[in-house]
């Protein structure tokens, strides 16, 4: 641990740098900084922001508020209360979006969800994609 305020490092080979409540519990995780964010997975790493959680193996989150990337090499790049929960699912960013299929994609809007294998949704507000579907943008009706 390098800096900050009621961090713990318990992981074996896990890094925080600063910030204040976080907790690198997997292997060879770590933190640079923010507030009460958790890395849990083997590997898993969270940049900064608050309350994020890398649960996954190889997981990641840069940033954002409550977001949880809880699958092996899922990943978060920001927004809000954004989910990647399957295996590779990425969110790029927006509020309350899930990525929930395997190599999934929501790349932002309000509350869209990639469900099918490889499915991406580009943005838009309340979009659902199944397997090999790309819906861009708008509004489900």
């Amino acid at each position: 641990m390098v800096g900050g305020l009621e961090n713990a490092a318990t992981g074996p080979y896990s890094s925080i740098s600063g910030g204040e409540g976080n907790r690198a519990v997997g292997g060879a995780s770590s933190i640079s900084g923010g507030d009460r964010n958790r890395a849990v997975g083997t590997y898993s790493t969270v940049t900064g922001g608050i309350e994020n959680e890398a649960s996954g193996d190889h997981s990641s989150i840069s940033g954002g508020w409550i977001n949880v990337a809880s699958k092996d090499a899922s990943t978060i790049s920001g927004g809000a209360a954004n989910t990647a929960s399957h295996v590779y699912g990425h969110v790029s960013g927006g509020k309350l979006n899930t990525a929930s299929g395997f190599f999934s994609t929501v790349l932002g809007g309000s509350r869209n969800d990639a469900k099918g294998r490889g499915a991406v949704v580009t943005g838009g507000l309340y979009n659902k994609a199944g397997d090999l579907a790309t819906v861009v943008g708008g509004k489900k009706k």
